[in-house]
């Protein structure tokens, strides 16, 4: 299945009406509620899903009461804060997304954690990839540096996930929704590699899964962080959507097969069937229709070993969770 995030259009179209109809000219399967919608977008939608399928929720949606929509990726609360009431907030957002997903019979919310309090130091090892310097020393010290600021800090905040997701993991077996953690593309954000495997080992069995963004796993290797393809080959069993873009250099979200990456090589790690969305900011429709219409050129066409097996499992379980 490949769907379209309401990212591409919901800064544009402020009428809900008009933008899902724009989305469902491009004849994609279905279509993913980004964290740009507005309230009155939200609610506008809402009569016109009887023949649209929504295959997925990003939390928090839609956007927080009295947030700009242009603001909507800094996200002023979150599920990893040290602060109690902010955390608190971050979950009762959490929870209403959620009833949002029952309510329009979405199977998925995919969930952005929050961060370390720590000062973003990216922008050293961005200057380092941009000036062409990523393959010196200097670069590898820098990368170390700010990785070891975020290890002084980041057990709080593991602690503080865990105390949220143990609250909504609860919500979600009894609102029969699925919770699936995204990977973030900056060291200081929630969660890094082995905090994917943390956090899946403390809800293994339940309706906790991971969500794979392809940019932000490249973004992390681009910046020395983590190499893209361990993600898939250490997460891919609880594997339940991917987000797809390209990348220009450091900058995200292009449709696929408009910038550098590899789209063969990171779509063989993906296994047939996965629920995937193209997730895409400044694009003419047209470009949006040839993505769809080259999709399964970019599919493997042979099935490696194990592949039918693991195939087959996605296809049963994405044909539960969009029952």
């Amino acid at each position: 299945m490949l769907a379209i995030s309401t990212m591409w259009n919901a800064l544009k179209r402020p009428d809900g009406v008009a933008l899902l109809d724009e989305l469902k000219e491009l004849g994609f399967d279905a279509i993913e509620l980004s964290r740009h919608l507005a309230q009155e977008q939200v609610e506008q939608i809402k009569p016109h899903l009887a023949t649209t399928q929504i295959c997925s929720i990003h939390n928090f949606c839609p956007v927080l009461h009295g947030f700009p929509q242009l603001q909507a990726e800094n996200d002023p609360i979150h599920l990893a804060s040290l602060d109690a009431d902010t955390r608190n907030e971050a979950i009762k957002q959490t929870i209403r997304t959620m009833e949002l997903a029952v309510e329009i019979e979405v199977p998925i919310v995919v969930l952005h954690l929050g961060e370390v309090d720590t000062y973003d130091r990216s922008y050293l090892m961005y200057d380092f990839y941009e000036y062409g310097e990523r393959e010196f020393e200097a670069f590898g010290a820098k990368v170390e540096e700010v990785t070891e600021w975020r290890k002084r800090k980041e057990a709080k905040h593991q602690d503080a996930v865990l105390f949220s997701l143990d609250t909504l993991n609860e919500m979600a077996l009894r609102m029969e929704v699925y919770l699936a953690i995204e990977n973030r593309p900056r060291y200081h954000q929630i969660p890094n590699f082995d905090e994917v495997g943390l956090f899946l080992e403390k809800f293994k069995g339940s309706n906790m899964r991971y969500w794979h963004d392809v940019g932000h796993a490249m973004l992390q290797e681009r910046v020395g962080l983590c190499w893209s393809k361990r993600w898939l080959e250490a997460y891919t069993e609880n594997l339940i959507g991917v987000n797809l873009h390209d990348l220009k250099d450091l900058e995200a979200y292009h449709p696929p097969g408009s910038g550098d990456l590899d789209f063969e090589e990171i779509l063989a790690q993906i296994p047939q069937g996965t629920l995937t969305v193209l997730e895409v900011r400044d694009a003419p429709a047209e470009q949006l229709v040839e993505v769809r219409e080259e999709w399964q050129l970019w599919r493997r066409p042979e099935k490696q070993d194990g592949e039918s097996e693991r195939s087959e499992k996605y296809t049963i379980e994405m044909s539960e969770v969009t029952r």
